[in-house]
């Protein structure tokens, strides 16, 4: 089983273990079966390179299904799924951190086949049953779409249903809707969604397509469909869908190859008839212009373009032959495959022979054509770019070429390059330029690419204006994939030496659509760490990722070296590159140490950590409560000290948090705020352990006050006196001691008033709204309120109104409520009351403690405007009595004014007093006027009558 990455990425090998070679015998041979029984996962480069290899021996029975997906950023990692439907992910080197996902719970229904997409590059060959290749779909989410990576599992039953899993980071699993088969396809295929719909991941837009005997299916989560193009008359035995999901390839068993478009799968663009009955072994597509098939027995193979074929024989080279291959240069130079094939460095013979499938061919789509892995050679296959073509036809008369000629006449000092840059022009030589460049970019030999860029710098001095920034970035990009694409090292220089050769066979085409930024992700999967830092350095890009990863790489690798040593050799290789030591993410690092067992080497780490969020997380996963709780005092959020107090009081018993608290007020002062709003009891508890008197008895109080109405009153004074018994145990609280048991007594006073059934507090409603002397307080049959809780004044009150003099004074005096206040409280019980006479008296006696303004007030509450004019025309101040006159609309001394005008017997005089009393509005006004009959007279005879506020 092979699994391919695309972009010229790495190939994973393992052997089936129903055709293991046997030898020997006896019990020499069988511990020799036993061992050659045991499956080994290896991992080589594009060029051949063993990367790792590693036991394999998951529980979940045999290996369904292996390929490859890209993670958050960039990086590769192994998928497997077992036949019992278990997914497994590991890094290339076999380090599984990922957790495994289960795809059903039926466990006694296994699978027979898995696909896995999401790995943009090609659409993949629906392969048949049995071949052995893991059923790897590729496709995928590129940079050009945007956003994270999608990715995920597509199996069938053994019963024929489908099952699908998508998104790895967080899985969701379900079932696509049944296809009716009773036996399992003769092929089949994935329809990548975020290739072949613009709309997000979800169940509808998940596809497959089954090549059935009767029909071809398309099947979703909801609907089996039944697809395929008219003239399609026999079955599908094959099918692989395009780099970009929008074509499928369809081999039928008539021999004819039809192409259709994903978006209409009724709809055939191209067909050609192969002439051949016996259906491929492997069939992928070469970019979107042609699909190359391939046959094991005879070795053939058939790229098959629109309406044309070209057929290779890949019979055994004789000796000849391969010498005179030898002769024409070195194995890693560039060599024609047909019409338009690159052949990159050999892989070792015996390296990729004894892990791949016998020897056979394999192919794997790429964007812009498809590599063939051979046990001994990787080639690739692509359609020739038109730069290229126009560049190099043989006489050719296009632009670029005619650069060409200039160039090297120009080299060869010839005066005839002139005459072929006149005769080119200027308008014709930004287009040859343009063309030199981009053959330039496509060419992989560093000769042909030197002269096609020297070319177009001799052309770009004859034009007006040319985009200088692209020269560079062309060259950027080609020193870039010169370096990746390094598989010898002979004749490199020290400096290349030393970064290890990625031998990846990477095109420009997939350069651009991979991206450096996934490109550098992929070499530090690789561990060519070295090169991934050049790159990114190179190109002025983050480093901060590659000096985490090569760190985690090192801890996870260097088992047997010392914390010590291995910290500082971290710390100085990170230290070298100042720009990416200061975002480097020193917890990631600390967090693989710890998970390693080395707690001493990830605490040091740690402290090189500058995100304080980042410290406190891990520290609390590693149990270092009181570090943690430290770091998240002295960090800027608050959020982080509650998250140490949660994960404490979660983790650890209370005792152990409560002690950690006394030495740290910060998160003690927090701990006790979060605690008054949610736990009243754990605050108690906390406040207790600490022998915190003061605030015990403070939390009481409160909280007696709080519950006030709900809590019996017995309970109260319990709780109160409990408080005071705390306040005397501590200095300096001899008043909070006094003011409780000041509140315990009145408690007990009030508990006895209530008894007595004699004193009540008023209703909420009992505040006069009435004008006039006849109108009352409260509502009628409103019941008063309990006494019980109400304060000093309140009760005194409640006293006075229930004449209960002898409690009031007795109040008065063990309560040591002022005389002034007395005197008030007196006032407004009177008032309350609506005792006029008495609140008279009160005003007359011998040292009044308040005012005559209060009087005004108390009768204006109670709505007695005639009282309140009395007190009014008592005082002497005259704008005094103006004011409280006009702010309470009250006449000024209203009966007396009118007798005065009555008795100058002026009609004037007494038309301008009573126009003052219509514009005061008042009764007081209307009643003066009726008394006096002078005034009357003026009305008619009282044939007019005065009610109040201008009517009459």
């Amino acid at each position: 089983m092979v699994a391919c990455a695309p972009y010229g990425g790495p190939i994973a090998t393992v052997r089936d273990p129903n055709h293991l070679p046997r030898r020997g015998s006896g019990a020499s041979s069988a511990a020799g079966s036993a061992a050659q029984a045991r499956q080994y996962i290896s991992v080589f480069s594009a060029a051949g390179r063993p990367i790792s290899r590693f036991l394999w021996e998951p529980p979940g029975g045999r290996l369904m299904g292996l390929g490859w997906r890209e993670d958050a950023v960039g990086g590769l990692v192994l998928v497997s799924v077992l036949e019992d439907g278990t997914v497994h992910q590991c890094s290339m080197h076999g380090k599984g951190t990922l957790p495994r996902i289960p795809l059903h719970t039926n466990n006694l229904e296994g699978i027979t086949e898995a696909h896995i997409f999401g790995m943009r590059g090609g659409g993949g060959a629906g392969e048949r049953k049995g071949d052995g290749t893991g059923g790897e779909a590729s496709g995928g989410k590129g940079e050009g779409r945007g956003g994270a990576v999608a990715a995920g599992v597509v199996c069938l039953t053994e019963s024929c249903q489908l099952l699908a899993m998508v998104d790895f980071d967080e899985p969701e699993v379900f079932p696509l809707a049944d296809p009716g088969l009773t036996e399992p396809p003769a092929c089949m295929a994935v329809l990548d969604p975020v290739l072949t719909s613009a709309d997000d991941v979800g169940t509808a837009q998940v596809a497959v397509l089954l090549g059935t005997e009767a029909a071809l299916l398309r099947v979703d989560g909801e609907t089996v469909q039944r697809v395929g193009a008219p003239e399609m008359a026999t079955a599908v035995q094959c099918m692989a869908v395009s780099a970009s999901g929008k074509l499928l390839a369809c081999f039928t068993a008539d021999g004819q190859l039809h192409v259709l478009l994903t978006s209409d799968l009724t709809r055939r663009i191209s067909h050609y008839d192969t002439q051949l009955v016996l259906p491929p072994d492997d069939m992928a597509w070469c970019g979107e212009d042609a699909v190359l098939l391939s046959w094991q027995d005879p070795p053939a193979l058939m790229l098959v373009g629109p309406g044309d074929a070209i057929k290779y024989s890949l019979g055994v080279e004789d000796e000849e032959d391969e010498e005179e291959e030898e002769e024409e240069g070195d194995e890693g130079d560039v060599k024609p495959f047909g019409s338009a094939a690159i052949r990159s460095a050999p892989a070792p013979a015996s390296a990729l022979h004894a892990e791949s499938a016998q020897g056979r061919l394999i192919l794997i789509p790429e964007c812009d054509g498809v590599r063939l892995l051979s046990s001994s050679h990787s080639d690739f296959i692509s359609r020739v770019p038109e730069p290229t073509v126009s560049a190099f036809a043989l006489a050719s008369t296009a632009p670029p070429a005619l650069l060409l000629e200039a160039f090297d006449l120009f080299e060869r000092r010839s005066a005839k390059a002139d005459e072929h840059v006149r005769a080119m022009g200027v308008g014709v030589m930004g287009a040859a330029v343009h063309a030199c460049m981009d053959a330039a970019a496509h060419e992989v030999d560093l000769d042909g690419q030197k002269r096609l860029l020297s070319a177009a710098a001799f052309g770009r001095a004859f034009c007006r204006k040319f985009p200088r920034d692209r020269m560079m970035s062309l060259c950027k990009d080609l020193r870039v994939l010169n370096a990746v694409r390094r598989a010898e090292e002979d004749g490199l220089t020290n400096g290349m030496r030393a970064m290890e050769m990625a031998g990846m066979p990477l095109t420009y085409s997939q350069y651009k659509e991979l991206s450096p930024a996934r490109l550098i992700a992929r070499l530090c999967s690789s561990h060519h760490h070295l090169l991934a830092l050049r790159v990114a350095t190179f190109l002025s890009l983050r480093t901060e990722s590659v000096l985490e990863h090569w760190a985690i790489s090192k801890i996870l690798s260097a088992s047997q070296t010392p914390d010590e040593v291995l910290y500082d050799t971290i710390i100085k290789q990170v230290d070298t590159d100042k720009r990416g030591s200061l975002a480097v993410s020193f917890a990631a690092i600390a967090t693989v140490a710890f998970h390693t067992g080395r707690h001493e080497l990830a605490t040091r780490l740690l402290e090189r950590e500058v995100h304080t969020g980042r410290q406190v997380r891990l520290l609390l996963e590693m149990g270092a409560f009181e570090a943690a709780l430290w770091k998240a005092e002295a960090g800027p959020d608050a959020d982080f000290v509650f998250q140490v107090l949660f994960q404490l009081l979660d983790k650890a018993p209370e005792e152990q948090v409560f002690e950690m608290l006394k030495s740290h007020p910060t998160a003690r002062s927090l701990f006790i705020s979060y605690c008054k709003k949610s736990d009243i009891p754990l605050l108690m508890r906390f406040y207790e352990r600490c022998s915190m008197h003061q605030c015990v008895a403070e939390q009481i109080v409160q909280q007696a006050a709080q519950e006030a109405g709900s809590v019996w009153p017995q309970e109260r004074v319990r709780e109160l006196e409990a408080a005071a018994e705390l306040f005397t145990r501590t200095r300096d609280n001899g008043f909070q001691a006094k003011a409780v048991e000041d509140s315990v007594k009145l408690l007990r006073i009030q508990q006895q008033l209530e008894a007595a059934g004699t004193v009540q507090l008023p209703p909420p409603t009992a505040t006069a709204t009435g004008v006039g002397e006849g109108s009352q307080g409260g509502g009628e049959g409103e019941e008063g309120r309990s006494v019980v809780g109400a304060s000093v004044n309140e009760t005194i009150a409640a006293c006075l109104a229930a004449g209960n003099n002898r409690d009031a004074q007795k109040l008065k005096s063990d309560f040591k409520v002022p005389e002034r206040r007395y005197y008030w409280l007196r006032l407004q019980s009177l008032a309350r009351s609506r005792d006029w006479e008495g609140l008279d008296k009160l005003s007359k006696e011998r040292r009044p403690l308040v005012g005559l303004r209060a009087f005004v007030e108390a009768c204006v509450e109670q709505g007695a405007l005639l009282e309140a004019a009395k007190y009014v025309g008592r005082i002497g101040d005259a704008a005094d009595r103006e004011e409280l006159s006009r702010r309470f609309n009250l006449p000024d001394m209203s009966s007396e004014a009118a007798a005065a005008a009555a008795a100058a017997r002026g009609e004037g005089a007494i038309l301008g007093t009573l126009r003052s009393f219509a514009a005061a509005g008042s009764a007081a006004g209307a009643a003066a006027v009726a008394a006096n009959p002078a005034a009357s007279s003026f009305f008619g005879f009282g044939s007019l009558s005065f009610t109040g506020r201008g009517e009459g």
